[in-house]
């Protein structure tokens, strides 16, 4: 058995290389291969840890798969057999010196004519609303995310521009004063400092509305519009919980479809949170 690092682009020195693949061969079975390549998966990702160095494996990225019609129209563009497809992540197969694998990558930038532009910069002019500082660092959080190839990093950003967009309500009289009792209940049990310190400041949070409620009245600004075939507020809390989903590691991990479902209309849903009176002025 070999094990080995190379980089993608034939030719070209490991240490010049952008992408660069795990191989290995020597195998007996699929099985064995697909094991000890889940197993050097992580053996290099605990290395470049340990060095301060990051590796996407582009398993949440989107990536196209060729067909086996097209699979033979590249072997006889390249005068090789088989050819498979390049997909991002563990691949197994047999060993063959003649195997080429083909990929492909497509950017792709959105660009809104002319008139468009026009028209939209000449309408938030005469409206002259400011950012807020929260929405300032709302857009800035909304900008990021077009430039990440993830959609699990899409979403998280999205969901983050949302959050510090929420000003979170006091909830009614009855309710604050439960939570004080709570508090003071708390404070005065037989409980190590420490303990009575943590549960306190959690309490004191309940004091206000949560996250869910003030996304969903924030959401409600937007209405009748709908996003991915829902009302603004119910499609927040889809995103809130997937949100959810991927930052507190719930298993099974949602899809990279699942997630790329949502990501693509809170893009929008976001847009147009930040949009203000000028999602009105200025009409899709």
């Amino acid at each position: 058995m070999r094990v080995w690092l190379a980089a993608v682009e034939p030719d070209r020195l490991l240490r010049d290389a952008l992408q660069v693949v795990i191989r290995g061969e020597g195998y007996e079975s699929e099985d064995t291969a697909l094991e000890a390549a889940e197993r050097w998966r992580d053996v290099v990702s605990r290395a470049l840890a340990r060095v301060h160095l990051g590796a996407d494996f582009g398993e949440r990225m989107a990536y196209g798969q060729l067909t086996e019609s097209g699979e033979r129209w590249y072997a006889a563009q390249f005068g090789h057999y088989p050819v498979m497809s390049d997909v991002p992540g563990v691949t197994v197969f047999p060993s063959n010196p003649d195997l080429r694998f083909v990929r492909s990558h497509v950017e792709i930038c959105r660009r809104p004519s002319p008139e468009q532009s026009v028209a939209v910069f000449g309408a938030a002019e005469l409206l002259g609303s400011r950012l807020s500082p929260a929405e300032r660092l709302a857009f800035n959080l909304y900008s990021g995310s077009f430039f990440q190839s993830s959609a699990d990093a899409r979403l998280l950003m999205l969901m983050m521009a949302v959050e510090t967009m929420l000003e979170l309500q006091p909830r009614s009289v009855a309710a604050r004063a439960h939570v004080q009792a709570l508090i003071d209940a708390t404070a005065a049990a037989d409980l190590t400092e420490v303990e009575c310190q943590s549960l306190t400041g959690s309490l004191s949070w309940l004091v206000d509305e949560s996250i869910g409620q003030a996304g969903r009245r924030l959401a409600k600004r937007l209405e009748p519009r709908q996003y991915g075939g829902r009302a603004p507020s119910a499609f927040f809390t889809q995103c809130y919980t997937m949100r959810s989903a991927l930052v507190h590691g719930a298993f099974p991990r949602p899809t990279r479809t699942e997630v790329d479902s949502l990501a693509a209309p809170l893009e929008v849903f976001v847009g147009h949170l930040l949009s203000g009176d000028l999602l009105v002025a200025f009409a899709d």
